[in-house]
């Protein structure tokens, strides 16, 4: 099998076709929000269903738009780093140095630190952890998702691929149990159309709407990783679009299926909706399966984020704002590494 072929501008080979490219894109968004988040957007909708689904819709269709742009940046611009590039080349240096360090000190530093202490959280409603084993999970996670995305850029896609595909399949399955043996959806019809449109509904949907983007937050990490993607001006901008587009219809279909399980007003005073779907359908000893596949898709978001971010401190040590050892390839792995 021969090598991929490498950009030329960038050092690094290209070798990430449009699966990989739509799987990144919705594995690094599908974290614990749409866990979470949906008891809480119907909580601020007033317990309204067609209010708090509409939230949910223009939630990603403002993210759709944002792909969009993206997708049209990365094909004009296929280069490793993406949004600092982008800023670099658009702003000048000054803006892109900031975001770059602020990725490398909070932004992505301070999700995948998150998202791991998260996990373990999760994992401890599995496996009972002393706070001393959760650190040791935490600092496990951070280590295998750092190896296996050093090892190389297709080992890091295809754990990529694996994690997403299980976690999507998860919720899928989850959603089909949930429609077919609740029985919330029946209350759900009677609270589809709000009540009446006052400023109170207006400014609970947009409060809500924060959420909401949290939840869709992530995709735009895809775009980190346009110097290594096969055909960039054809497969990126078709990665990004068709993986948002794709969260979108698992986030209406998640939320459906909570409905369906507990109706509006339980539902929106869940604090764990998906977890309390899953019990009031399945028996009090499924809500392990939830937290099995938070766990799962925590590491799958952490990994999407190790796999794209340090494209971007490769890119600051090529332009000479970054330490200079990070500008270099490995020479074995093919990852700035």
């Amino acid at each position: 099998m021969s090598r991929p072929v490498g950009d030329p501008s960038s050092g690094l080979a290209r070798s990430l076709g449009l699966r990989d490219l739509i799987l990144i894109v919705i594995g690094s968004v599908i974290g614990s929000g749409i866990f979470i988040v949906p008891g809480t957007v119907l909580s601020q909708t007033g317990y309204q269903v067609g209010p708090a689904l509409l939230v949910w819709l223009a939630g990603g269709v403002l993210s759709l738009l944002g792909a969009l742009t993206y997708a049209e940046l990365g094909g004009m611009v296929p280069e490793a780093g993406g949004l600092y590039v982008y800023l670099r080349d658009t702003f000048g240096r000054l803006p892109a140095f900031l975001y770059g360090w602020s990725m490398f000190f909070a932004i992505s530093s301070g999700s995948v630190a998150t998202l791991a202490v998260a996990a373990a959280g999760y994992l401890n409603q599995i496996v009972p952890l002393t706070p001393v084993m959760g650190k040791v999970a935490s600092v496990a996670m951070v280590a295998i998702v750092g190896y296996v995305n050093a090892r190389g850029t297709r080992h890091g896609a295809m754990v990529q691929n694996w994690a997403t595909a299980i976690k999507v399949v998860a919720i899928l399955v989850m959603a089909a149990v949930l429609v077919s043996a609740g029985t919330g959806l029946r209350e759900a019809d009677r609270a589809i159309l709000p009540g009446s449109l006052n400023a109170a509904l207006l400014s609970g949907m947009g409060v809500a709407m924060i959420g909401v983007l949290w939840a869709y937050e992530g995709w735009q990490y895809v775009t980190f990783s346009a110097g290594e993607a096969l055909d960039p001006q054809r497969t990126f901008p078709r990665g990004i679009v068709l993986g948002t587009t794709a969260l979108i219809a698992v986030y209406l279909l998640a939320n459906v299926a909570y409905l369906a399980a507990l109706g509006p007003e339980v539902a929106g005073r869940s604090n764990a909706v998906a977890a309390d779907s899953v019990r009031a359908v399945m028996g009090p000893g499924a809500g392990t399966l939830i937290a099995g596949a938070i766990v799962i898709s925590m590491f799958g978001a952490a990994n999407g984020i190790t796999l794209t971010a340090p494209r971007v401190y490769y890119a600051m040590a090529r332009d000479g704002v970054f330490f200079k050892r990070l500008s270099e390839v490995h020479p074995r792995f093919g990852t700035p590494a």
